[in-house]
């Protein structure tokens, strides 16, 4: 899976030089690379520039397209698995979402985690409970005759799915998810903020930026982009009607294909206005 991502290095000569433009042709070609753990990307761009890029997202958006991305390449035993560590990235979310509110402080919730980070069924388990007591009603799962047992014969048993079982593997996890978290921020939108900005890839790279100036004692520039996944909890799909990233799995495995493309940005003094 590649990232289109930004130089900031490009942007920074582009705002010295005063050169904002509106022209299409003379916007920045954005530079690829592969999608890493560490949310932070050093970057080679096409004007030669060395430089580094954070994403402003968290794991399980990541991994949800991450699986979009399989599928569309062929790999559908990768597709599922990636979808089930998205799904199970996310329970991680809303838990540590619901102990925030609560008044925790993020250092208990980090202690409070590693008691059940190693064991899948008491992870669940304290999702669907704390799901319960914050929404008065059960979370939608995973089927326990249909799903469960497809999951664990491709993620433990080794079996191969079809491209459709993958696909629709795929919608039954977009359902749970999206369903769960858009209730979470509807009820607890600041709060949802608070806690993807606390666990996300760009607090991530920021203590890693600090480590580095440390050990060099040089000022390291970076960008940050933050990347339009299906599944996004600070620009969901469901903000604009016309959102290309509406649809099912299958919508969004010609999405991704299409967005393997580079693309083309700039710094504006203004909003642009839409041609009519």
């Amino acid at each position: 899976m590649l990232l289109n991502l930004i130089c900031s290095d490009c942007l920074l000569e582009q705002i010295e030089a005063k050169n904002v433009t509106k022209e299409p042709e003379n916007y920045l070609l954005t530079p690829f690379e592969p999608v890493n753990d560490s949310g932070l990307y050093d970057v080679s761009c096409p004007n030669g520039h060395n430089s580094k890029t954070y994403i402003d997202n968290i794991d399980f958006e990541i991994l949800f397209d991450y699986s979009i991305n399989a599928i569309a390449d062929g790999y559908y035993r990768e597709a599922v698995s990636s979808f089930t560590s998205a799904m199970e990235r996310y329970f991680e979310f809303f838990i540590k979402a619901i102990l925030r509110n609560s008044k925790t402080e993020f250092t208990e919730i980090d202690k409070i985690w590693k008691l059940i980070s190693k064991q899948s069924e008491r992870q669940l388990g304290a999702y669907i409970t704390l799901y319960a007591q914050t929404f008065n009603g059960l979370p939608l799962l995973l089927s326990s005759n249909k799903e469960v047992p497809f999951r664990n014969k491709v993620v433990h048993q080794g079996y191969i799915p079809t491209k459709q079982e993958a696909i629709n593997f795929g919608n039954t996890t977009l359902k749970i998810i999206e369903t769960s978290l858009l209730n979470l921020k509807k009820s607890f939108p600041e709060l949802t903020k608070e806690v993807f900005n606390n666990y996300g890839y760009q607090r991530k790279s920021d203590l890693t930026l600090k480590e580095l100036e440390k050990k060099t004692g040089k000022k390291i520039n970076v960008g940050g982009v933050n990347i339009l996944t299906t599944i996004s909890v600070m620009a969901g799909r469901e903000i604009h009607i016309n959102d290309d990233r509406k649809g099912n799995i299958e919508h969004q495995i010609e999405r991704v294909v299409r967005n393997r493309n580079q693309m083309r940005i700039s710094i504006f003094n203004e909003m642009p206005t839409e041609k009519k």
